[in-house]
């Protein structure tokens, strides 16, 4: 370069002005060039989701204003008492969130409230208000909804300290269709327990009444003793798929189109297909069944044999066995849309492919001191589009904003274990949403936990986009795409956010995540 400055200090001549014209194109085309080379070169990568991810908004700026705020404590008659005036989303139906009515704290409500509503998150409008307290009584202070997979219906699910109400709802309307579990009018009648629900089955337990105990809050078991269960068509509850009875310390897993119940004694565990109500015994010497997972027609089990040997057994639904792969002592499954993730603490993961148990991948994660990695809790809503682990401080307790023992948020791909994402987030954060460029993690922050806040990141480079708390005692969530704070009075605030244009991934080095 000295040679081009000591030639910079010579004789310097005016050029003529069609030279300078051609020196400025000659510049500006550079130029062009070295935008475009460069931008191309530093444009984001994200993750490439497939048609069926079902994936939020990208809400890339912060909050900067209300978009609407309607009273939802007044949509019942004559108005939610104090402590009751908590609301949370429950689901999404179309473009609309269904959204129920909760206590505002952990010491709950001093009246029972059960409210459903329809919501436009986008405005505020109630489409409808389904005012169920006179209905669930003391079995609606807690409310859990399931909606079909048509969206069209929906069974809401009460629960007291004994026994539980469930009702369907048209979600259309919002009127109730029927009772599935009804009120316990009769004390001499068995105490019916919901105790899982898949695919438009319920599996009831029915506790025999001498049961409870003597302050009428609990029930007793004695060794020995069985609890009859039930089968049933949630649009035909007097039709019974399948009755039977299991050990009072026995637990039954419903997933998907499999009924999996506990062997009594030294036989074996029994698979029930939930479409026709035929059992089929599993042969293998079982002891104890831990956990399941279902994926299409395969279902995954965690079991220890009778000689102390841990497996993960794929059976179809005749109770057959697919294939069999051993697990340590501490090893756990997790199964998704297109990948059976076996966890080898402290911090390996493991892809089997759910056809044949053949492993895909095996990736090891680091560990800072003290920290622990888990699938996280959000990967049973998002299926097979990424595998997300959680790493997280043993030691954290409320989420703390100061950055002292974050968590990491990973996205692996079920493909290949790459990562495809990574985002330090509030320790104990969890995993509430992603968007194409986006993915939104929530905490509870206070001693009393009763905040949140929201953390939204960049799924390209990990950057703390933007962080929204709630109010005091309130809630800040995502309700079908809309950020919506309650406050602890119970009204609904819409806040305005929008969506930063980002370019497309720009090259093909991160593979489809579908």
């Amino acid at each position: 370069m000295e040679h081009e400055t000591g030639g910079l200090r010579g004789r310097w001549h005016r050029a003529s002005p069609g030279r300078r014209l051609t020196g400025l194109a000659v510049a500006l085309l550079v130029a062009t060039a070295l935008v475009t080379v460069l931008g191309v070169a530093s444009q984001p990568v994200y993750p490439e989701w497939s048609d069926d991810d079902e994936l939020l908004d990208d809400l890339r700026l912060a909050p900067t204003s209300e978009l609407w705020s309607t009273d939802l404590a007044t949509l019942a008659e004559p108005g939610l008492p104090a402590g009751c005036r908590g609301f949370r989303a429950a689901g999404r139906i179309d473009d609309d969130a269904l959204v129920t009515s909760t206590a505002t704290a952990y010491d709950g409500c001093e009246s029972p409230v059960a409210l459903l509503a329809r919501i436009a998150p986008t405005t505020g409008e109630v489409r409808w208000v389904l005012d169920l307290t006179s209905r669930l009584d003391e079995a609606g202070s807690y409310l859990n909804v399931v909606v079909d997979d048509d969206g069209s219906r929906g069974t809401v699910i009460g629960q007291t300290s004994l026994a539980s109400r469930v009702l369907r709802v048209d979600l259309d309307t919002g009127t109730v269709l029927g009772d599935v579990i009804g009120p316990a009018d009769d004390p001499t009648a068995p105490i019916e327990q919901a105790v899982g629900i898949s695919r438009g089955r319920l599996l009831v337990a029915l506790q025999p009444p001498e049961r409870v105990t003597d302050d009428g809050q609990g029930l007793e078991y004695d060794s020995g003793e069985a609890t009859p269960y039930r089968l049933i068509d949630l649009d035909d509850p007097d039709r019974s798929i399948w009755s039977g009875e299991l050990g009072v310390y026995g637990s039954p897993f419903l997933l998907g189109s499999f009924l999996v119940v506990e062997a009594e004694s030294q036989g074996d565990p029994t698979v029930v297909d939930t479409e026709t109500g035929e059992a089929h015994p599993v042969p293998g010497d079982i002891g104890v069944l831990e956990n399941a997972g279902a994926v299409d027609d395969l279902l995954v089990v965690t079991v220890t044999t009778r000689d102390g040997d841990r497996e993960a057994v794929a059976l179809d639904r005749s109770g057959d066995r697919v294939w069999t792969t051993p697990l340590a002592l501490d090893g756990q499954v997790t199964v998704t849309d297109d990948c059976v993730l076996v966890t080898d603490p402290p911090s390996t993961f493991r892809c089997l492919e759910a056809s044949d148990g053949g492993e895909r991948w095996q990736r090891r994660v680091t560990l800072d001191e003290g920290y622990s990695a888990q699938i996280d809790s959000y990967q049973q809503l998002i299926g097979g589009s990424a595998v997300v682990v959680h790493l997280d401080s043993r030691e954290a307790g409320s989420a703390d904003l100061e950055g002292e023992d974050p968590a990491t948020i990973l996205g692996l791909s079920p493909l290949t274990g790459a990562t495809t994402f990574s985002a330090e987030v509030p320790s104990q954060a969890f995993l509430t949403g992603l968007s194409r460029t986006v993915g939104f993690a929530s905490s509870y922050i206070g001693q009393d936990f009763s905040q949140t806040i929201m953390t939204a990141f960049d799924l390209s480079d990990g950057r703390t986009l933007w962080q929204e708390r709630s109010p005091s005692r309130g809630t800040l969530d995502l309700w079908a795409g809309t950020l919506v704070s309650v406050d602890a009075e119970g009204v609904a605030h819409g806040l305005r956010t929008r969506a930063e244009v980002v370019p497309p991934t720009a090259d093909d080095a991160t593979p489809p995540l579908g």
